[in-house]
């Protein structure tokens, strides 16, 4: 009878240690955007911003900043797959930069993957691509500001959202 007790507490205990362990190695890239506040920053790094869409002068530009090393990455490719199909025939510059090359230009980057949407060379968003775990498209910031859907009073710099993100060394 005891060695049947000790099977079942054991059992119980790898049941717990397991699910503990997946849930922690889960959620290991999942968290406050930016709880630095470092996208405060963007709006006097305007000018910067726009010297990176040089080319396009006044129109929509839509930076991405993305880490190849950042397990996130890939949600946001999926996530800018599916908002390429949704902003076909619109006028959208877009441009794909690493956190490394935005941040040697004196960007802040407070995480990645990051996204900046810059409108008639003013700050519109800068932020994750979604809200949540998976930064699935379907709880996408974007959307809506892209579409004109969701006015805004000025730049939305989107430091508190929770989402699938991997801190840059600088934060």
């Amino acid at each position: 009878m005891n060695k049947i007790w000790f099977g079942w507490l054991l059992f119980a205990a790898w049941i717990i240690c397991t699910s503990w362990l997946l849930f922690q190695s889960g959620n290991q890239h999942y968290g406050e955007f930016d709880p630095k506040r470092q996208l405060q920053q963007h709006t006097q790094q305007l000018s910067l911003l726009n010297g990176i869409a040089a080319e396009n002068n006044s129109g929509a530009v839509l930076l991405h900043v993305l880490d190849p090393d950042c397990p996130c990455s890939g949600n946001a490719k999926t996530h800018i797959n599916t908002l390429q199909a949704e902003l076909q025939g619109q006028q959208l510059q877009q441009i794909y930069l690493s956190s490394t090359e935005v941040q040697a230009m004196g960007i802040s980057v407070p995480a990645t993957p990051m996204v900046i949407y810059l409108h008639n060379r003013q700050l519109v968003y800068s932020g994750p691509y979604a809200s949540g775990p998976a930064c699935s498209a379907k709880n996408s910031m974007l959307s809506a500001v892209l579409q004109n859907t969701s006015r805004l009073p000025g730049s939305w710099l989107n430091s508190e959202t929770w989402s699938c993100r991997c801190l840059s060394n600088s934060s």
